[in-house]
């Protein structure tokens, strides 16, 4: 069998990868996985035709300098098609970028897809079958369980997340370009 070789997003920085594959298992109507960097969007955008409407976006930016806490912003009540052109216009960003995490999600069932830190992602689904297939079209293996790029990683194979630029855009200017659009920073719990 020909494996396709495992594609690192831009802000993600790993020596080797080692033995990770696209990948995900399933658990009653929850996903996990891993996903090299080209099929991140294709998944999103087959997530986002699988939920019902009205669909929201989420996107999580580092805090401060630290990377260890984050600022969570919203944009609720959108249509498919919105939903669809906001991967349009900002996928290659959200997708390339390691410091942040994004996802979308139902605010009607309460499905949501969380792509997060080292291309791994979760979802919750209330047909799991259909995004299953999806995610097997794309090129992902379905498996009871799978390597990640955590269990690469090593002091010898370190790994790196950082922030990435895209025609002069950050993920740290979504929020306030999407603000018209009724994009709002969460309250934090306190």
């Amino acid at each position: 069998m020909d494996k396709k070789k495992f594609v690192l997003c831009q802000g993600v920085s790993l020596a080797d990868t080692g033995a990770v594959a696209s990948a995900f298992s399933c658990c009653g109507e929850n996903i996990e996985g891993v996903l090299s960097a080209e099929l991140i969007i294709p998944a999103a955008k087959a997530f986002i035709s699988t939920v019902k409407e009205p669909v929201f976006f989420f996107l999580e930016v580092p805090k401060g300098n630290d990377n260890e806490s984050y600022e969570t912003y919203y944009l609720d009540n959108c249509t498919k098609k919105v939903a669809q052109a906001i991967i349009e216009c900002y996928g290659e960003l959200l997708a390339g970028d390691g410091v942040s995490r994004f996802g979308f999600g139902s605010n009607s069932t309460d499905e949501e897809i969380y792509f997060r830190d080292y291309q791994e992602f979760s979802a919750y689904i209330k047909s799991p079958k259909i995004f299953a297939d999806s995610l097997e079209k794309l090129g992902a293996v379905k498996k009871e369980s799978f390597m990640t790029l955590w269990d690469m990683m090593s002091d010898e194979n370190p790994g790196c997340l950082t922030a990435v630029e895209l025609d002069g855009e950050t993920v740290f200017d979504i929020p306030e370009a999407l603000k018209g659009a009724g994009m709002y920073k969460a309250e934090e719990e306190k």
